[in-house]
């Protein structure tokens, strides 16, 4: 979400930087971000023309204003606190020592340099963490965590391998126990079988569904709209035998790609087709992945 109304970018021609802080120079009136806020920093037009009685350290980058007590300008303060730094050689090592990440000035004399021990360098408060500095520590870790998963997969798959024969799974064909074309059967199976009361009875056909391999529930008495396409039944026959269904991510000839087989014969149903151009009423269908199992029939 882009919020345009919020914060200035930076005056200076060389960085144009969006900054939610801005600071504005009392001195040329423009606008600039916090790593060019200071006259010196963005070579103020009107730095050389106001009486400068505070002068920018090029080392430890602080302002330093001239002592009242002694008599000297504000170009000797500085160059006199050089010299004092030079002569104490620890001093000016922590002092010069600027952040590892390039053009970053921003140590506080006051607190120092963080070190990080992940790559042995020093960094400001601001780049501290690993991840603010991409540490090569972060990349030697996560192929550690790499490493640790993979040896950890080949000892269980060590540990737990075995072979065994693919189960096959038997089709029965809907036996028709009347003289009448299955009447009786059908007026029984219209009482059992499941489905949405949306479905106009005179458009319900009424179908034996048998869930996959894998699936806790068993055959059972289903009626859909005959108007219904076959890819539809595949679905609705999915959520009830609560399997789960990525049919639209996988490619045709996925293993795990499920498909809805007329019994006893399995052939594979269109799934374009309609289920009253297919199917009839007491027809039995199996939902299975294509390819897992041997499918028998008796």
């Amino acid at each position: 979400m882009e919020l345009p109304q919020i914060g200035r970018h930076c005056q200076l021609d060389s960085c144009r930087a969006l900054d939610f802080l801005p600071v504005a120079c009392p001195l040329c009136q423009n606008t600039f971000c916090g790593k060019h806020k200071l006259p010196l920093d963005h070579a103020c037009s009107q730095w050389s023309s106001v009486d400068k009685q505070l002068i920018q350290c090029d080392i430890c980058q602080q302002l330093i204003k001239a002592p009242e007590t002694e008599k000297l300008t504000t170009e000797a303060s500085v160059k006199k606190k050089k010299k004092n730094m030079t002569e104490s050689p620890l001093t000016f090592f922590e002092m010069n020592r600027q952040c590892a990440i390039k053009g970053c000035k921003d140590i506080d004399p006051r607190v120092g340099p963080v070190h990080c021990d992940g790559c042995d360098q020093d960094f400001c408060l601001r780049h501290r963490h690993p991840s603010s500095h991409i540490c090569k520590s972060l990349i030697e870790d996560e192929q550690k965590k790499m490493n640790r998963k993979v040896a950890a997969q080949e000892k269980v798959a060590k540990t737990f391998s075995y072979t065994s024969e693919p189960k096959r799974q038997k089709i029965k064909s809907v036996p028709v126990k009347s003289k009448n074309g299955g009447m009786v059967e059908l007026m029984k199976m219209k009482s059992q079988a499941k489905g949405s009361a949306s479905v106009p009875t005179a458009s319900r056909m009424y179908l034996y569904v048998q869930c996959p391999n894998g699936s806790t529930l068993e055959s059972q008495s289903v009626y859909f709209d005959k108007k219904n396409t076959v890819g539809r039944a595949l679905d609705m026959i999915a959520d009830l035998c609560k399997v789960n269904n990525k049919n639209n991510i996988l490619s045709a000839n996925d293993p795990d790609r499920l498909e809805l087989y007329k019994c006893p014969d399995m052939t594979i149903l269109n799934k374009s087709s309609s289920l009253e151009d297919v199917l009839k009423s007491l027809d039995t269908v199996l939902l299975e992945r294509q390819g897992s199992v041997v499918f028998e029939t008796e």
